[in-house]
């Protein structure tokens, strides 16, 4: 089964083993995967993952710029990386 809506996606396949594997996209482009034993669960799993998709872009870019700014704080010391 695969429901979209805009950029928000999810794929729900049944797994030889009985379970379901959903994958869910949020409208950020975020994606994750996971297993469940029913498909209520895949769809719950879902709605959190979509429902929470701010939150979890606001603590994507926050660590971005964390990164951003060790890699700086390297570069001032003389440790390149690259």
């Amino acid at each position: 089964m695969k429901f979209a809506m805009g950029k928000e996606k999810m794929l729900i396949t049944k797994l030889n083993s009985g379970m379901w594997k959903v994958e869910v996209w949020d409208k950020h482009g975020n994606w994750t995967s996971v297993c469940e034993e029913t498909i209520d669960d895949c769809r719950e799993f879902a709605e959190d993952f979509q429902g929470n998709a701010d939150t979890l872009k606001a603590k994507n870019d926050s660590w971005g710029e964390c990164v951003k700014e060790m890699i700086k704080n390297d570069r001032k010391k003389g440790l390149n990386w690259e």
